[in-house]
């Protein structure tokens, strides 16, 4: 890949960043050769990029009906691409399995970074059978660690809590192989919001 560098005297003939507030500073050092040089604009922070969780005159509570939905939703996720199968789905142990194959790096290990994926997918179905009502959870801190690696079959994430608050909930997550070897190990903390 080559790197152009774009140098100029004057900064205000370079083209603006755009961030949600408004301008955030002009592109003045080096560029990549083909990118655009256009202003870049993020979304609009007023706009909700998912549904109200209390539509107006809902005869069933909005926690009960955001769950449902947010458990019919994982076609088309991350879930789905790799193959995720929810096994047991609750807040004080919930279990989810995916293959290795489709997840492998260019080795031929489970790739880590799915590995970080199924811990933190297990954790997050955990937080949300724990929430509170009208609460969802949303991932805050997540930390894994690799102990072995495997090359076939299935791995499956349990998910127990360390923590259950009115505000936040700790899961800690145990993935195993097949032949019952743990692999690796995390813990997801998630805040209610």
């Amino acid at each position: 890949m080559e790197i152009e560098t774009v140098e100029s005297a004057d900064s205000s003939s370079s083209p603006a960043i755009v961030g949600p507030l408004g301008p955030v500073g002009r592109v003045t050092a080096a560029s990549y050769s083909g990118a655009s040089t256009a202003a870049v604009a993020f979304p609009d922070p007023a706009r909700r990029p998912y549904p109200d969780p209390r539509p107006a005159g809902s005869a069933v509570s909005a926690s009960s009906a955001l769950h449902a939905v947010l458990e019919d939703s994982e076609e088309g996720t991350l879930m789905d691409t790799l193959g995720m199968e929810v096994v047991n789905r609750d807040a004080d142990r919930t279990e989810v399995r995916m293959p290795v194959e489709g997840a492998r790096q260019v080795v031929g290990i489970l790739h880590g970074g799915a590995t970080a994926a199924l811990i933190e997918t297990a954790a997050s179905v955990a937080a949300r059978a724990a929430a509170p009502d009208g609460a969802i959870p949303v991932g805050a801190e997540l930390t894994v660690s690799h102990l072995r690696s495997v090359t076939r079959g299935w791995v499956t994430a349990a998910a127990t809590p360390l923590h259950r608050g009115r505000r936040t909930v700790v899961y800690q997550v145990a993935v195993t192989d097949e032949d019952e070897r743990t692999i690796a190990v995390g813990t997801l903390r998630s805040l209610f919001t």
